[in-house]
């Protein structure tokens, strides 16, 4: 699988020279731009952090030099990318807070981000995007999409050791997903808080095997306090707009961190501009998360005391969580599309909207609230035979899930 993923990047990679160059042809640039342009991708995320699994997508980053745009990028290359056969189910994501071509190639997932910086070459020859002047002359998007790949780099270079950083990191990413809080559209922490989560409390324990470390994780971020001025960095914040010598524009006020009330659970990228990677998470969610650092906490503790005398196992960490039998009432949102492309847009647009649902929720008067305890499933399902009577022409479908339990006398205090 891994000469598969490492085929995949190769092939992308001359797929975005000649798409780039068909673009300056197309443009009538002159004969030097045609032939120095070049184009590069570089992987992020779990891939380039080493802890990928078969399954896990291809996070990719196309950096273009600064006469090929979004727009080139959004209109001329899925059509380049359609015309090869190893491409399949790609749909275009626009409107989304990091724009990006949701592909398969050759059986694997692929995000594909966009990225046009300050110079008329991006060489094959590149290697880091770590220097702060990259970011001279990119637009709000293209600074969002490098912060990907500038982040995942500036992990690595804080970590005292990389072989217990990826095994652990290893364990917490199946440890949230088996438990139903991995996932930043759906409130929970994404792939980089979750990294940088595990850097943090490796970076403060250096001399800490992978089991003591992730008894560390646990009981740390169990016990920690979760507020808007008490956020996780790594390092210091890097936010001050005069050390550079260019203007970066913030539109939306997230580009920069700042301290906001409405950021609960505060968790740093390392890479100017600093940015809070986990604006979606809500009260609803932190509380998900601080459960489960609980029950893991308590698991971890009574392993690592007992030893090999423990008849609780690692196993029991790993644990998937019965959310359906976990919970008395539910609320489904079904999505129902007429084409693939149409259902990943839609499907796209209705998990932005499921934060708002959540905070509605959570802002139900107290009497209520303090009743009924709500969790959001970050898994969607096929509908089958389940959905709609009204599904009518409707070809693809999905829902999202949303648990409401009545908690038990006692579970406040």
């Amino acid at each position: 699988m891994q000469e598969k993923r490492e085929w995949v990047s190769t092939q992308l990679q001359k797929i975005i020279e000649d798409w780039i160059r068909q673009c300056c042809i197309n443009d009538g640039m002159d004969q030097e731009t045609i032939d120095n342009s070049g184009g590069k991708i570089f992987e992020f995320g779990s891939y380039r952090l080493g802890v990928h699994t078969p399954g896990t997508d291809i996070d990719a980053l196309c950096v273009a030099p600064k006469h090929i745009n979004r727009s080139h990028f959004f209109s001329i290359l899925p059509e380049k990318l359609r015309s090869c056969s190893d491409v399949s189910k790609l749909v275009t994501v626009e409107d989304a807070y990091v724009p990006c071509i949701k592909l398969i190639f050759s059986g694997v997932d692929v995000d594909l981000l966009f990225a046009n910086i300050d110079t008329r070459s991006v060489s094959r020859d590149m290697e880091s995007l770590d220097e702060d002047y990259i970011l001279r002359g990119c637009d709000f998007n293209s600074i969002k999409s490098l912060n990907g790949r500038r982040a995942t780099d500036a992990i690595l270079k804080v970590v005292p050791n990389l072989r217990n950083f990826q095994l652990t990191l290893r364990c917490i990413k199946l440890w949230a997903k088996n438990r139903g809080v991995y996932s930043n559209v759906m409130g929970f922490c994404g792939g980089v808080a979750w990294a940088i989560l595990v850097a943090y409390i490796c970076q403060q324990n250096p001399n800490l095997e992978v089991c003591q470390l992730l008894e560390t994780f646990f009981k740390y971020y169990r016990l920690r306090t979760w507020r808007f001025d008490n956020p996780i960095v790594l390092g210091e914040i890097l936010n001050d707009r005069n050390s550079v010598s260019f203007r970066i524009d913030d539109p939306d006020g997230r580009l920069f961190y700042r301290e906001d009330r409405r950021y609960l659970f505060p968790i740093i990228t390392p890479a100017f501009p600093s940015m809070n990677s986990t604006f979606n998470v809500n009260q609803t969610t932190r509380n998900n998360m601080i459960t489960e650092f609980e029950k893991a906490m308590e698991i971890t503790h009574h392993i690592m005391q007992k030893g090999v005398d423990s008849q609780i196992t690692w196993k029991r960490l790993f644990k998937k969580f019965p959310f359906f039998k976990a919970y008395q009432y539910f609320i489904e949102v079904q999505i129902l599309s007429a084409t693939e492309d149409i259902h990943q847009k839609w499907k796209g647009r209705v998990e932005s909207l499921i934060k708002q649902l959540l905070n509605l929720l959570s802002r139900l008067n107290d009497n209520i609230y303090k009743c009924l305890e709500f969790r959001p499933w970050p898994k969607s399902y096929n509908l089958g035979n389940r959905a709609s009577e009204d599904k009518g022409s409707y070809l693809l479908d999905d829902a999202y899930y949303f648990g409401i339990r009545v908690k038990r006398l006692g579970d406040n205090q």
